[in-house]
């Protein structure tokens, strides 16, 4: 195989890799937002919404664009394809990475549960939330009708202080049947 197919094959693969974590991200994306659209339409109780992306997004998203910008110039100005398409699967990552970010780092609290990713966990359901040793300090939150989550430091102790609170006010409501 001459070096001009070996550059081509390893092209498209870069381009296949980059459109599939692209797909993966939006995919994710629209899958949570018609979710919580349908969830919230049907359940009109208040609740404290909780976003933690702006960050995260904003970097990815300046990634993206830089990663972008780079790739052009690098088709139309130096005609070098193989980076070319290395710099727009960074950018489609990135926006991937991007979406990923707003989907995990948001969470809408309710009263009797909370609303994460693509599904609403009550708060009975939560068996245990551990604080975990990592390079990002997060928390695994661990359900007892579902698998387990991390979830970052802030919404870990967010949703620590929902549980106690949720508790106090069910045995408040029970003092007060009796």
């Amino acid at each position: 195989m001459d070096k001009n197919m070996m550059d081509w094959l390893i092209t498209v693969g870069i381009i296949l890799f980059g459109i599939y974590e692209l797909y993966k991200g939006v995919k994710q994306y629209v899958n949570h937002m018609s979710t919580k659209k349908e969830y919230m339409e049907n359940h009109k109780q208040n609740f404290e919404a909780y976003k933690e992306y702006n960050v995260w997004a904003g970097g990815y998203g300046v990634a993206a664009v830089a990663a972008g910008i780079t790739a052009i110039y690098r088709v139309v100005v130096d005609a070098d394809y193989m980076y070319g398409a290395g710099f727009a699967m960074l950018a489609a990552c990135a926006i991937g990475f991007m979406l990923d970010a707003i989907v995990k780092r948001s969470a809408w609290f309710y009263e009797d549960g909370f609303f994460y990713e693509n599904k609403f966990h009550r708060y009975r359901s939560v068996v245990k939330v551990v604080p975990r040793n990592a390079l990002f300090p997060s928390y695994d939150v661990t359900l007892g009708n579902a698998p387990s989550m991390v979830v970052t430091r802030k919404m870990g102790e967010l949703l620590q202080d929902k549980i106690k609170e949720n508790k106090k006010n069910k045995k408040k409501r029970i003092g007060d049947d009796e």
